[in-house]
């Protein structure tokens, strides 16, 4: 016999179309936001930094190119993320567009303490 029927919780992604090029499902899990990313090909997204949101993200599938700027002081790098093998923290202020380099649709997932887009956190940057 199972137990109650509460023993697991189940959630549902929230699903947002309001960039072009790109689809974002989210949920909140406990202290936790879970966050799907699909970006179409050569389509940049993400083009802000956070002051309190920290993000962790990896690549499900596709090819994508992430740029990341210290908006302090102005460090940089780019790097192409592997498939299901890297796996990069973004500290706040740091800018961490991504853009989709393949010629498929590219899932990224994202775990964060805060909504990715959350209103009065996001802060436009372009990163060179």
């Amino acid at each position: 016999m199972m137990g109650s029927e509460d023993f697991i919780e189940h959630f549902k992604m929230e699903e947002d179309n309001s960039k072009p090029g790109r689809t974002l499902w989210s949920v909140k899990v406990g202290d936790v936001y879970m966050s799907r990313l699909i970006i179409d090909p050569g389509v940049t997204t993400g083009e802000y930094y956070h002051k309190v949101n920290k993000v962790m993200l990896y690549l499900e599938s596709g090819s994508v190119l992430l740029k990341v700027e210290n908006v302090i002081t102005k460090e940089r790098t780019k790097i192409n993320l592997q498939p299901c093998k890297d796996v990069i923290h973004i500290p706040t202020f740091v800018a961490h567009p991504t853009t989709n380099i393949g010629k498929e649709p590219a899932v990224l997932v994202f775990f964060s303490n805060y909504p990715l887009r959350k209103d009065d956190d996001c802060y436009n940057y372009n990163v060179e």
